[in-house]
């Protein structure tokens, strides 16, 4: 994917941004979402850009299954959804590893 870098960079940029605005409000100590924000600012770069390549690779995947049930049918599709999906999973991991 070419544009997958920046797409990456995007995301932890966005993630950060939401991150600051949190604490400034200090709304992040409070719930889940505190706890996720405390500890993605405990990650380093390198941390955060695997999330984010984990979280491009999943809802790529999940938008090309929904890509090939709407085309070919259910029952057609479910084989060649699984096989993209175990592939790209197999792909990302290999990429973190």
């Amino acid at each position: 994917m070419p544009f997958e870098s920046m797409l990456r960079q995007a995301t932890v940029k966005a993630i950060d941004t939401i991150s600051k605005k949190a604490n400034k409000a200090e709304v992040a100590a409070e719930g889940a979402i505190g706890k996720l924000l405390t500890r993605w600012n405990e990650m380093d770069d390198t941390e955060k850009e695997e999330v984010a390549a984990i979280v491009i690779a999943t809802a790529t995947t999940a938008v090309s299954a929904i890509a090939a049930i709407k085309k070919r049918g259910v029952k057609a599709s479910a084989k060649k959804v699984a096989k993209a999906g175990l592939k790209s999973v197999r792909k990302a991991a290999r990429r973190n590893a």
